[in-house]
């Protein structure tokens, strides 16, 4: 639908289209054999097109400013402002997407951790004592739950720097637009009266105080990089750190680590030992 003239157009950021229908994850045993589904939302999304609309925005406002700048005199120094400030624009969608995915795949994992720790505790546990009741307790407790508890953690961390990261984006990008839209008209009528030496004065001043605010802009980019680049380590340490706890040295190449129960615990002559129904025990 065209935007009805005399009113600005209208961006739409990511996070204000319609959500996407849910789909069903089937979720199997070693023999292929479905044990139970999880509904999920499909990772795909539409990039509402933000990004491409803010830049076909801006580019007129551009080619205005950059005329004043040429006929300030200064344009050279305003010019290599100009093009750092706008190279720093950047589609937050991307980072918007990136943090749906990461969301999501902390709750999968949260969700699959507590279906363990139900099960466990629901269906065994009430019926069943024995050493084999307690080495099952060992292992969901001390290995599989602590590794499901720290795959969350980072899941959680990533989707708020992606969260943090898609904000700076956005706001970085409306601050240019801003600058741009508001400075344009400004630069364009004093540049209309340049060819008088008063005019001329007046458009170097408005030419210097653009510059000064695309500097501002330069330096707040600068600064936010720097800052989630760092946070962005941080997290890779800590990825690094599950790499260990799941391959052998940390290296997916040496293979996965065992994970698994003691063999012992399903050996046939030893059930009437390792397990033992509740209400026999009780007895």
């Amino acid at each position: 639908m065209p935007t009805p003239s005399g009113e600005p157009p209208k961006l739409v950021v990511p996070g204000q289209t319609a959500p996407p229908a849910s789909q069903r994850l089937y979720l199997t045993n070693a023999g292929g054999t479905v044990q139970r589904t999880a509904t999920i939302a499909p990772v795909a999304r539409t990039d509402p097109g933000f990004y491409k609309r803010l830049i076909a925005e801006l580019n007129p406002l551009r080619q205005t400013t950059r005329a004043a700048m040429a006929m300030s005199g200064i344009g050279l120094a305003a010019l290599a402002l100009d093009v750092a400030a706008t190279l720093n624009l950047g589609n937050p969608f991307l980072f918007y997407d990136r943090r749906e995915r990461w969301k999501e795949m902390a709750g999968l994992l949260e969700g699959n951790r507590s279906d363990l720790w139900r099960s466990y505790f629901d269906d065994i546990a009430p019926h069943w004592k024995g050493q084999a009741v307690e080495m099952l307790q060992q292992y969901v407790r001390f290995n599989v739950n602590g590794l499901y508890s720290q795959l969350g953690k980072v899941s959680g961390e990533m989707s708020g720097a992606m969260q943090n990261q898609y904000k700076e984006v956005l706001e970085y990008d409306l601050s240019v637009f801003g600058l741009y839209a508001t400075s344009a008209p400004v630069l364009r009528a004093v540049a209309a009266m340049s060819a008088h030496p008063v005019g001329r004065v007046a458009l170097m001043t408005q030419v210097g105080l653009f510059m000064s605010a695309v500097g501002n802009l330069v330096k707040q980019f600068a600064d936010v990089y720097n800052s989630y680049e760092a946070d962005i380590n941080k997290l890779e340490l800590k990825l690094n750190d599950l790499r260990g706890a799941f391959y052998q040295a940390g290296d997916p190449a040496k293979g996965a680590r065992d994970l698994g129960l003691s063999p012992t615990i399903e050996d046939p002559s030893r059930l009437d030992q390792y397990w033992v129904r509740a209400s026999k025990d009780t007895r």
